[in-house]
């Protein structure tokens, strides 16, 4: 019993941690509010916005990553911008591959919003998945929740 303990807490913590340096969002934090100054009120088509953020991480990550690539289609102005934010996303989402008990929607089975709720919700999420990974809660932008 002892061994599987072990084995669920390497599991647990590798989760959290690439080679003992623990990752979080916070240049992607920075990425995202520069796109949003950019893209200022724009409200052209409404977009999938997974609602918790607090489950399905990777899974919100994911969909978060394929609506962007929408906005990068349709704001062909800010690609440089938009493809960074992108590929930051991309970094997090193969490090968050913990699964959870809970069921994860698909992307088309999240409500949609317009761009700055999506916008919004999306630096939520980064802030909450900064937050979980344990930063420095003075150098890491705040959690509003």
């Amino acid at each position: 019993m002892r061994g599987l303990h072990a084995l669920l807490l390497v599991s647990l913590l590798t989760c959290f941690s690439v080679r003992g340096r623990r990752v979080c969002g916070k240049e992607a934090i920075r990425v995202l509010q520069n796109v949003t100054k950019l893209l200022g009120d724009a409200t052209d088509g409404t977009l999938y916005t997974p609602e918790d953020i607090t489950v399905c991480m990777a899974e919100n990550l994911n969909c978060f990553h394929t609506e962007l690539r929408v906005i990068q289609w349709e704001h062909r102005e800010h690609t440089a911008s938009l493809s960074l934010l992108i590929r930051h996303l991309s970094q997090l989402e193969k490090l968050r591959t913990c699964k959870t008990d809970r069921q994860c929607h698909p992307c088309e089975g999240h409500r949609e919003q317009p761009m700055p709720q999506f916008l919004s919700k999306l630096l939520e999420q980064l802030q909450w998945d900064c937050w979980v990974q344990g930063s420095n809660m003075h150098s890491c932008p705040s959690w509003p929740g």
